[in-house]
């Protein structure tokens, strides 16, 4: 009787102890992504407090408030914007431009018409013939890597298109060294960087690239051996929650878990070394042993919000602008395509006019699944010739139109939309020298409705 009534006991004081509303959770109830809500809320409490005592905070510490949900009304982020729209209109600077696309986005503005400027146009318009996005919109040149990368970076949190997607990526996939790294000096073929690699990634992420692709393979598998066996990271040196942040924010934008398998040492996980570098008042040091820095607590706190939510700092602005943003968008007339298999000759609708034209090959049904060679399907759906590549050593087409990218391999059921996977039903096929890809997917994630009429054996697309 006495051993039950000490084993009730024992039960009760556990049960108070997990359910007092007093008591901490313990660290082994979190869950892995729990374990990132309260230094979140402590590191943008800091930031907040720090504004009302020390005065106006950098761009970048706006932008992380924004994306981890915290309300800018009553914050000094419109005067910034107005202060860094002058330093950009005087010094050209690219990385100065794609900053201010990004604040003024976490404030709730208008890139297209800020202050009576289109800061989105000024970027597009900086794209060199090589593909690169210059490092100066006045003076040009192409030497900065990190130029190149907040540009695609501040255009997809802005819902802009790149103006030639293909060698914009060309460009990119170039610098990439013989290690899987990258170097924020494009003219360095040998030194290897750990931040410079994360926010390759997130372009590549940006841009669509999957994260079975040879480039983000080896970017990947040089992160995994630069990692600590605590799980940290270190650049120029040093042991940094930066570099942290820099990897979550590449994983997760090429759809990786930072936090998962090759990723998560003996010593910790990329959320256990970020959390050493955190402060009692929320804040977060550069170094071990330093005091509150402001560039190591925003970063770390958009890693946080990253970890939460499993979406990068860049897309959660996109979906902030979604609700805020009118982009200027030319007049599109309704277009439309007829495919009847087995007939070389298909329709474009475009508006109320009708063009009848002709293929090299006639589209067939096999497993149920209409199948139109690749080429005459692109056109029909409006993607261009530049933006349709072909990869004979993997057997990949890819198509890109607008900021959706279609990467389907033959003989694969999977696809890839942008660098999500998503299962088609049907594998893509070669017969006769011919790729050859079911339609309706692939027509599907460009956003057309398609209708299969059994009796003619006509598949029609119309957006």
């Amino acid at each position: 009787m006495l051993k039950h009534r000490i084993s009730s006991l024992l039960l009760l004081l556990c049960l108070l102890f997990l359910f007092s509303a007093s008591a901490a959770i313990p660290a082994w109830a979190l869950t892995t992504r729990d374990r990132a809500k309260q230094p979140l809320n402590n590191a943008a409490g800091y930031l907040l407090h720090r504004e009302k005592t020390a005065g106006v905070l950098s761009p970048w510490s706006y932008i992380a408030l924004a994306v981890a949900g915290r309300d800018l009304k009553s914050t000094q982020v419109n005067q910034v914007c107005t202060k860094m729209l002058a330093a950009a209109t005087q010094s050209g600077e690219m990385n100065d431009y794609a900053t201010l696309v990004l604040t003024v986005l976490a404030a709730g503005g208008n890139p297209y018409d800020f202050q009576g400027q289109d800061l989105i146009k000024k970027i597009q318009g900086a794209q060199l013939t090589s593909g690169k996005f210059a490092d100066n919109i006045l003076q040009g040149g192409e030497d900065l890597l990190n130029a190149h990368l907040w540009a695609i970076l501040a255009l997809y949190a802005a819902g802009a298109d790149i103006p030639d997607k293909s060698r914009a990526l060309d460009w990119l996939i170039a610098r990439q060294h013989a290690d899987g790294s990258f170097y924020w000096d494009a003219t360095n073929k040998d030194t290897s960087d750990v931040d410079s690699t994360g926010m390759a990634l997130m372009a590549l992420g940006a841009s669509g690239v999957p994260h079975d692709s040879p480039v983000v393979q080896k970017a990947v598998v040089y992160l995994a051996k630069a990692q600590q066996e605590n799980g940290g990271f270190a650049s120029w040196g040093a042991e940094n929650p930066e570099s942290c942040y820099m990897v979550i924010e590449g994983l997760t934008a090429v759809g990786l878990d930072p936090l998962q398998e090759s990723f998560n040492k003996a010593g910790g996980d990329i959320l256990t070394a970020l959390l050493r570098f955190q402060l009692p008042d929320g804040s977060f040091a550069h170094l071990a042993g330093t005091g509150s820095n402001e560039m190591a607590t925003y970063q770390s706190l958009m890693a946080l919000t990253t970890i939460l939510n499993n979406q990068t700092f860049f897309e959660r602005l996109k979906e902030k602008g979604k609700t805020l943003l009118n982009p200027p968008q030319p007049d599109v007339a309704p277009r439309g395509a007829h495919f009847l298999v087995g007939n070389r000759r298909y329709t474009v609708v475009s508006g109320d006019q009708q063009q009848v034209k002709e293929m090299d090959a006639a589209p067939f049904i096999e497993n149920d699944r209409t199948y139109v060679p690749v080429r005459y399907l692109a056109y029909a759906l409006g993607v261009t010739d530049k933006d349709i590549s072909w990869d004979e050593k993997t057997a990949t087409v890819k198509l890109t139109m607008g900021d959706v990218t279609v990467t389907l391999i033959i003989g694969d059921t999977n696809g890839y939309i942008n660098s999500r996977i998503t299962s088609i039903g049907a594998a893509p096929l070669l017969r006769n020298g011919r790729t050859y890809l079911p339609a309706r997917f692939v027509a599907e994630a460009f956003g057309y409705q398609v209708n299969w009429e059994e009796t003619s054996q006509t598949v029609s697309l119309k957006n």
